[in-house]
């Protein structure tokens, strides 16, 4: 749903979006989702809340979802950061 939405609003809009992403594997940013959050099932589900825990895949992920959805912007818990440097570094400039 929010996929339909994102690509629907892009298509009447120049306005950047930003998209949260709350779980990263299995490790849930404990200030954008409870810590019960079944990250098993958001993966099962292909949620646009996670993405995969290796840089390559999610660097991957991240730029498909610029691509073909239309987001600009990404926001991930400050656990990830180091972790996702590499990501980061990898996007810089596309």
């Amino acid at each position: 749903m929010a996929e339909r939405l994102a690509r629907d609003f892009r298509i009447t809009s120049d306005a950047e979006l930003a998209l949260a992403v709350p779980v990263i594997g299995d490790t849930v940013a404990p200030h954008m989702a409870p810590p019960d959050t079944d990250t098993a099932a958001l993966h099962a589900a292909d949620a646009m809340t996670v993405l995969p825990d290796d840089p390559a895949a999610a660097a991957e992920e991240i730029q498909r979802r610029r691509e073909e959805i239309g987001f600009s912007y990404f926001v991930f818990g400050a656990d990830v950061a180091d972790r996702f440097a590499p990501v980061i570094a990898e996007l810089a400039g596309r």
